[in-house]
């Protein structure tokens, strides 16, 4: 680990040297030193949550630029549980992903400001005022729940929400972050849920202006982003702990890759993600322990779950500096691996068994209900029969 630490301590080193730094940077670290002031005596924790995808411009005056797909989903709803469990969280998000506590106001109207989005407006009578409707009381109810705790939140200045758009203001911000919060050893914990470009073309190589498509055909050479995952852990911010994520659509690479953040980056933890059932199950993964965590039944996402068991580790690490998953989170694979003939299937009918698993009482509840209605009727035809 240690040759490919150095190797990605210089790759970072000569980004950063070669990356003029954003105008706001001076701006942003003043924000969140004072953010962590505030938070300070108190004794409270520090939650990073980083959010959506990064972009790629192509051109300085950026017209064009490379998208990392991500709603942000993950993260929005993470923040929320964070603050809830008593952490101050400083999120990192792109603009135009799904937010925290906004995200019930998509859910119960429109996920966009559209023209469906409109319907749900109505002026009253005085057109002094505009009013939001719903569809009936529980969507009403979760809206005005949801502001009376975003107002709790920002009257105990629990959020700092920091925009990115591009890599680059992503790792700048990154960067300073982890070096404010590095005093606070750990009880500061990093949760990396945003999806990060691999690839970037460097400042000196871009374009002025926009490029030109008569000039025909463009070929461009991409360059691969510095890996800053083992550097943040070793050198930023040294003694926080630290959640990265992977997703993929195969379990054993998925695996794989998710060990090697653990070897090769020294991450506490990592979640593992697969694409067609990551909303209703995550495999945790440390250096000692492999854990499922799976969504209630009744539960309206997984995020709650993951969130109160990665809380419970770090306060667990916070106490000890030990990384262990407890007994109670989770439910532990079978020696085997993760159900090995799942991963065969094609993706529909994974999601098929992940369904059937997920309401598996109560299909064994209607089974053993048919089974004791066939064996009732099986004695009453025996018994006239006497």
């Amino acid at each position: 680990m240690a040759g490919g630490l150095e190797a990605d301590r210089e790759r970072a080193t000569a980004y950063f040297h070669a990356t003029k730094a954003p105008k706001w940077e001076s701006e942003r670290r003043e924000q969140v030193l004072d953010f962590l002031d505030h938070h300070r005596a108190v004794g409270k924790c520090v939650a990073v949550v980083t959010s959506g995808g990064t972009t790629v411009p192509l051109e300085r005056n950026t017209v064009r630029f490379l998208d990392n797909f991500s709603t942000g989903s993950r993260g929005a709803a993470s923040v929320e549980y964070f603050l809830s469990l008593g952490y101050a969280v400083i999120y990192l998000h792109r603009p135009g992903s799904v937010a925290p506590f906004a995200r019930h106001v998509q859910k119960t109207t429109s996920k966009q400001l559209d023209l469906e989005f409109l319907e749900s407006l109505r002026v009253t009578k005085s057109a002094q005022n505009v009013e939001l409707q719903f569809e009936g009381e529980q969507d009403r109810r979760r809206v005005v729940n949801m502001l009376q705790t975003y107002k709790s939140v920002r009257e105990a200045n629990a959020l700092l929400a920091l925009p990115y758009t591009s890599v680059d203001d992503y790792f700048f911000q990154l960067r300073l972050i982890a070096e404010s919060v590095a005093p606070w050893k750990e009880r500061a914990l990093f949760y990396l849920a945003a999806a990060v470009s691999d690839f970037y073309v460097p400042q000196h190589e871009l374009s002025e202006h926009k490029i030109q498509s008569r000039d025909g055909p463009l070929t461009m050479t991409l360059q691969q982003v510095p890996k800053l995952l083992g550097v943040m852990r070793h050198d930023w911010a040294p003694q926080a702990f630290f959640v990265s994520f992977k997703l993929e659509t195969d379990w054993d690479l998925l695996r794989k890759k998710a060990k090697m953040s653990v070897d090769k980056y020294g991450m506490h933890l990592v979640v593992a993600n697969e694409l067609h059932t990551r909303f209703d199950e995550v495999l945790l993964i440390t250096d000692k322990d492999e854990r499922t965590i799976e969504r209630p039944k009744d539960a309206e996402d997984i995020e709650n779950s993951l969130v109160e068991a990665i809380a419970g580790i770090h306060f667990k690490f916070i106490a000890s500096r030990d990384v262990t998953v407890p007994d109670e989170i989770g439910h532990k694979l079978p020696s085997g691996g993760r159900r090995p003939w799942r991963r065969r299937l094609p993706p529909r009918a994974q999601s098929a068994v992940a369904l059937i698993e997920q309401h598996q009482e109560e299909i064994l509840a209607v089974v053993l209900g048919g089974l004791l209605s066939v064996m009732l009727n099986m004695l009453q035809n025996s018994m006239r029969r006497r």
